[in-house]
């Protein structure tokens, strides 16, 4: 099961939208940074296993959409020690 990372704005580049194309059943995807904004749209996101950085969506005004679970810095440092591998998006 591969952690997926996407820091860049849905709006500003082609990280989400690569990420969502090679995501695949059983991964997880963490919204941090200016990939936050992802969490207040609609954007394709997986209904499952999607976590946003609450304080990143915090600091940007974004409300997080139900389907997106926002997490704190120790449960993002868990998911990280539950999967292989971690792939970040910031292209």
């Amino acid at each position: 099961m591969t952690l997926h990372i996407v820091n860049q704005s849905p709006y500003s580049g082609c990280a989400l939208s690569d990420c969502l194309d090679a995501i695949a059943e059983g991964d997880a995807l963490i919204l941090i940074e200016d990939g936050v904004y992802a969490a207040a749209g609609q954007h394709g996101l997986p209904e499952k296993q999607t976590f946003c950085l609450t304080a990143d969506a915090n600091a940007r005004g974004v409300s997080i959409a139900n389907s997106v679970e926002g997490i704190d810095e120790a449960r993002w440092v868990a998911l990280c020690t539950q999967h292989n591998p971690i792939v970040s998006w910031f292209k």
